[in-house]
């Protein structure tokens, strides 16, 4: 079973990548028609550390594991065919559901903190997305250690 799924990985492993990309570039499209009297490097800098924030729990596997340095946990990243292997503080549907909570009420406050928090929930989506497409199933988005 594990080697089925390090296939089906292999073959779509750029996939996740660029869905996130397309998604953010699509957001900041719309947002630049929508927050018009923002600066649009301010809306695009918001947009893009909100698209990539969910990712930094992946920083609990360099901890976890203890690689040799930085560099080689990137690589490691990039090249593995590893999905889901451990705990990921940001990627499980409590999160998901306290994101869709807020932004009502953070949109009214502040535009920018609510574009923040919309990027970063488009992005946990597309990763529950692409879960249940290359894992067939979401099991790993519990709240807990897998």
């Amino acid at each position: 079973m594990i080697e089925k799924v390090r296939k089906e990985l292999q073959e779509k492993r750029y996939l996740d990548t660029v869905i996130h990309t397309v998604a953010a570039i699509l957001l900041c499209i719309l947002s630049s028609f929508t927050f018009h009297h923002y600066d649009k490097n301010l809306l695009v800098l918001t947009i893009f550390i909100g698209s990539f924030a969910p990712d930094l729990d992946h920083l609990l596997l360099y901890k976890k594991s203890r690689f040799y340095n930085f560099k080689t946990f990137l690589r490691w990243v990039v090249h593995s065919n590893r999905y889901r292997l451990a705990f990921e503080l940001f990627h499980n549907f409590l999160s998901i559901s306290v994101l869709m909570f807020l932004l009502p009420f953070v949109y009214i406050k502040n535009k920018l903190v609510f574009l923040f928090f919309l990027a970063f929930l488009i992005h946990l989506l597309v990763d529950l997305i692409i879960d249940k497409i290359v894992l067939r199933n979401v099991r790993f988005w519990r709240f807990g250690l897998a």
